[in-house]
């Protein structure tokens, strides 16, 4: 199983886990406690961004005014300026409910997963992939452990093939709006840790993919 590296597999469904937390809460203190003892599972480059430290040292009013601009980037009460759902960066209308919220809903299906209240709140909500990717990479790990070697390959194909058709089409559009509209430092430091998750994602598979065609 030289080719599944269990270290890489935990600490990225660590970076996703950390990550569902921060779309699924409102930003409260609890919430934050929940986020620092996600960020110290975290090892190596991921322990060391940005984000990371942000999180570490947030509290009092810098907690408030991160709040106030969490909504406002992200929930309203005017039009969001980074809208968290999929659809609105792919679809021509900029419309939620497109397309691609049903085609990630299969994916989520693959694996038994559902999103509650589905049809009324969109599958394609940032949150949900982050929740999605957090367990295949959790189901893989146990997969590894199990020495269940074949199907922890197909399930790194899953997560591979996920993240080039959905996360990968819209989270860099999405992070450049974060940076360029947000007043703080803590949500600009997000969009880089996003986007650094996923630059460590594409170059796992990049070397994922060598091993397995030298097999």
């Amino acid at each position: 199983m030289e080719n599944l590296e269990l270290e890489y597999h935990q600490n990225i469904a660590n970076a996703y886990d950390l990550l569902r937390v921060v779309f699924f809460n409102q930003w409260r203190e609890e919430t934050v406690l929940d986020l620092k003892q996600k960020a110290d599972a975290l090892k190596d480059e991921s322990k060391k961004l940005a984000f990371v430290q942000d999180i570490e040292l947030i509290k009092g009013d810098a907690l408030d005014t991160a709040r106030w601009e969490y909504n406002r980037l992200f929930i309203g009460p005017q039009k969001p300026l980074a809208t968290p759902f999929e659809s609105v960066y792919r679809s021509k209308k900029k419309l939620m409910m497109r397309e691609s919220t049903f085609e990630v809903r299969e994916f989520y299906a693959n694996v038994g997963l559902e999103v509650e209240r589905k049809d009324h709140f969109p599958d394609d909500f940032i949150g949900f992939e982050f929740q999605y990717l957090f367990y295949v990479s959790q189901l893989t790990v146990a997969l590894i452990e199990h020495k269940k070697e074949d199907e922890a390959i197909a399930l790194i194909h899953e997560r591979k093939d996920f993240l080039a058709q959905h996360p990968n089409q819209w989270f860099p559009a999405f992070c450049d709006d974060i940076s360029n509209h947000s007043k703080e430092k803590i949500w600009k430091d997000l969009a880089e840790f996003i986007l650094n998750i996923s630059k460590q994602e594409e170059t796992f598979f990049e070397l994922f993919s060598i091993k397995n065609k030298e097999k």
